[in-house]
């Protein structure tokens, strides 16, 4: 098969030939139809995270895909040859299934949901870490109707699914988005408010918009000190989530603020909610654009410039 991998610990990922894999005898063998980029991809896909995490070479890249059924184990989970699915391979060591690639072998491990008919492939593979990160985000500031929330990173796979998913909630959603294009994708997903990230200190403008601060915080791109002026605009007792690891949560109890370091966790119950709604038009993943998985590292480059919604590789 056709696959995205390291292959030696000295290289970076390329596209090779590996032999096919078999179904688990507890799992089954799906025929990968589509499957997104995330940024783990990007840093795995480098090279970098081999001396982090242990890797069982050669190892595939990719974690969401979307694919029919090709074959089920003994013992393996209730579905049939020929099922449409989407899911998600844990991040977690040792690393060696992946999903960019034209068979993945899913194991016990990996969180697989049936997909609705209504879905492509594309846009279900577009759903499983943004949308599940972004689910428990919003879930871990727990805003509702009277909430002012700021979703910083607003346009990206896991920001612009978070702006929808709190506005549905009845919170007051600040979007930061660059004027154009991107300010009426978040708009279109419920922002009222937007703030241009490319016109000066975002913070500040914020601030003077804002000055009682605001109730809660979904940061999906600052670190270090513009995650910690962000997490400032919260007024005391507020909530903050980080997708990043950037909230010093004992820091930020001191004036009462929750503070959730998510890290996003798909499972097959999360997936089926969030397709179930994105089928019935109730929520939307905004798909930005599609490669075939020939063109998998303009892909990455893609995304390492910045998205609006998910790129995803067809298959």
């Amino acid at each position: 098969m056709k696959a995205f991998a390291l292959t030696t610990p000295d290289k970076q990922a390329e596209l090779v030939e590996l032999p096919n894999p078999t179904a688990p005898d507890d799992g089954v063998l799906v025929r990968v139809r589509a499957a997104s980029v995330n940024g783990f991809d990007v840093f795995q896909a480098s090279g970098n995270l081999m001396s982090m995490m242990e890797h069982v070479l050669p190892t595939v890249i990719g974690r969401d895909f979307a694919g029919v059924i090709e074959a089920v184990g003994g013992s393996g989970p209730d579905f049939a040859v020929g099922d449409e699915v989407f899911g998600f391979v844990p991040g977690a060591p040792p690393l060696h299934d992946g999903t960019h690639a034209e068979l993945l072998a899913a194991g016990p491990t990996v969180a697989i949901a049936r997909k609705p008919a209504q879905l492509s492939f594309e846009q279900a593979a577009a759903i499983p870490l943004a949308g599940a990160t972004a689910l428990d985000s919003v879930a871990a500031v727990d805003v509702g109707p009277g909430d002012t929330v700021l979703v910083a990173g607003a346009t990206g796979g896991v920001g612009s699914m978070a702006v929808e998913l709190a506005a549905r909630r009845g919170a007051k959603v600040i979007a930061t988005a660059q004027a154009g294009a991107e300010e009426e994708l978040v708009r279109e997903m419920g922002a009222s408010d937007v703030v241009d990230y490319t016109a000066g200190d975002v913070a500040e403008a914020i601030r003077g918009r804002y000055p009682d601060g605001l109730t809660a915080l979904i940061d999906t791109v600052n670190r270090d000190e513009d995650f910690a002026r962000m997490a400032a605009l919260v007024r005391d007792s507020g909530r903050v989530a980080t997708t990043l690891g950037a909230a010093d949560v004992e820091a930020l109890a001191s004036r009462n603020v929750r503070a959730t370091n998510v890290v996003g966790n798909p499972t097959a119950e999360k997936l089926a909610l969030l397709a179930g709604q994105v089928a019935d038009g109730s929520l939307r993943c905004e798909l930005q654009t599609t490669f075939p998985l020939s063109e998998v590292q303009e892909a990455l480059a893609a995304f390492t410039r910045g998205t609006r919604g998910k790129i995803v590789l067809t298959i």
